[in-house]
């Protein structure tokens, strides 16, 4: 089966003519403390821009399960992914969408915190970075993640690159790969990053 890709971060209604000309599975809207953050206005005006089988995901972390189900029933997401210390119950409350729970992958192998989650339908394993929920562009040591995706639905974040992409996918065997910093130029969303990034994955993923 192919392995899915996301790209992470849009944040203008460009970004979405970007990504339309690949096979992108995912896109990401982050509505969390970050440098990529959107409002849910501009999540919307990117949303119509996409191509209709490219699901959305919005990215959370601090917000109360009201807060995050006003943005996710404005923008119609597909997707709702927690990036901050919600607990299983906090994670049930959201039955009419996917619900991925992110786990910042340090010393301890995933599956032990995986294991809490009985309401996550599946979890994005990103690096931990004390100061930050995600978004640093560093990767994790893969081989604690390494059985994994045999278990639960595996996002892989992190730093991923065109130099470490194959690598990573071969060790952590995710089902979907999340790609932010590596198809940007000073921020911004790069097609010609993205397009050459495509094409490896096209090449070398068999």
């Amino acid at each position: 089966m192919r392995v899915k890709i996301k790209i992470c971060g849009l944040k203008t209604a460009d970004d979405a003519f970007k990504v339309n000309d690949f096979q992108i599975d995912y896109v990401g809207f982050v509505f969390a403390k970050s440098k990529r953050l959107v409002s849910k206005e501009t999540a919307l005006e990117i949303k119509n821009n996409l191509r209709k089988d490219i699901k959305t995901v919005g990215v959370f972390a601090d917000m109360s399960i009201s807060e995050v189900r006003k943005i996710a029933d404005f923008v119609n997401l597909d997707v709702v992914q927690l990036h901050s210390d919600e607990n299983d119950e906090f994670c049930g409350n959201f039955k009419n969408r996917i619900l991925w729970k992110s786990i910042s992958v340090n010393l301890e192998k995933p599956e032990v915190i995986a294991e809490r989650f009985k309401n996550a339908d599946g979890f994005l394993l990103d690096t931990y970075t004390k100061d930050l929920r995600g978004g640093s562009g560093k990767t994790f040591k893969w081989k604690l993640a390494r059985n994994f995706s045999e278990k639960y639905f595996t996002v892989l974040a992190g730093g991923l690159n065109e130099d470490n992409i194959l690598k990573a996918y071969e060790m952590v065997r995710p089902n979907v790969l999340d790609l932010s910093s590596s198809v940007e130029t000073d921020g911004v969303k790069d097609y010609n990053k993205i397009k050459s990034l495509m094409r490896r994955i096209k090449n070398e993923f068999k």
